[in-house]
């Protein structure tokens, strides 16, 4: 049978704090960070400003021996780590997407420079460990409706020259949904880079309105996306043909038939508000920490 036991306070690592006074509602998961950072003796190292190097992509040129019996214990521990890293990146900490995403390329031939990197997630949750998603019925003019921002990084991994899809949708404040995705084509330009990335979230935006509508909340208008690449926004408002677009994979034009029904519109905004910037690269300090604040609130202010 199903009895009612009060507010779910903890559950799967997240704990979850209510203030039905203010109408706020905050997701962490300090205590899983904390033990992570106990599990591999890092819980008093020193603390990193952000999560990866800035414009530092991962390759495979130092990747180990994987048939090499030496480093079996190198290859399971980082694979355990990076499995407790996507665990936290996919729940309440998306501003460590990106990089976990970069360590997961190598789980199975891990190098010097992919624990490294991997070591400096940590150190980076080390002084983080209180950060939180935190939503709020005040904190947006219409609650309980959905917008985002999209970017991509075009390519920027001087190794293979792949770009990097990046989203993160909100709802009352708070982020619901976030992506850090390498694409599966090597662009051509900008503005393909920026419309493949533009389709990924269009499609999750159409399976969250859905989502929403059998909950009750139907969402009025089409849901705004933030996109800072005027081709783009261009190509998915018209229905014509482009000398320049007629090579991109023919699935990106769903696009263009979301944008037609209103399911969704993309909006303009200057690159340096372009919160999904941080999904799609590592950025500098005073950079990754004003996006950070777009969506992680801390105790601390940081």
């Amino acid at each position: 049978t199903i009895s009612e036991q009060g507010d779910l306070h903890y559950y799967l690592g997240v704990k979850i704090n209510y203030n039905r006074t203010e109408g706020v509602a905050e997701l962490s998961q300090q205590q899983y960070v904390i033990d992570l950072l106990k599990r591999f003796d890092m819980l008093d190292c020193k603390s990193a400003v952000t999560p990866s190097e800035p414009n530092v992509y991962l390759s495979g040129d130092d990747c180990c021996d994987r048939a090499d019996p030496a480093n079996a214990k190198i290859i399971r521990d980082y694979q355990v780590v990076v499995g407790a890293l996507l665990y936290l990146s996919g729940l309440t900490r998306p501003d460590i997407a990106f990089s976990v995403n970069q360590a997961a390329r190598f789980m199975s031939c891990p190098g010097p420079s992919h624990v490294a990197a991997v070591k400096r997630i940590l150190r980076y949750l080390a002084g983080t460990q209180d950060f939180a998603i935190r939503y709020s019925r005040d904190a947006v003019p219409e609650p309980n409706t959905i917008q985002g921002f999209v970017d991509a990084d075009h390519a920027g991994d001087p190794h293979t020259r792949i770009s990097v899809s990046g989203y993160i949708l909100f709802c009352n404040g708070g982020p619901i949904s976030w992506s850090s995705k390498r694409q599966p084509i090597v662009s051509l330009s900008s503005s393909e880079a920026e419309f493949y990335a533009a389709s990924l979230v269009g499609c999750e935006v159409e399976y969250l309105r859905r989502i929403f509508d059998a909950l009750g909340f139907e969402q009025p208008r089409p849901t705004t996306i933030y996109e800072d690449n005027q081709g783009t926004i261009y190509m998915s408002r018209s229905a014509g043909s482009f000398s320049r677009s007629k090579h991109i994979d023919t699935r990106v034009f769903r696009l263009r038939e979301l944008c037609d029904s209103g399911v969704l519109e993309l909006v303009k905004i200057g690159t340096k508000y372009n919160v999904a910037d941080l999904f799609t690269k590592g950025l500098a300090g005073p950079l990754f920490a004003s996006f950070r604040r777009a969506f992680l609130y801390s105790n601390g202010s940081s």
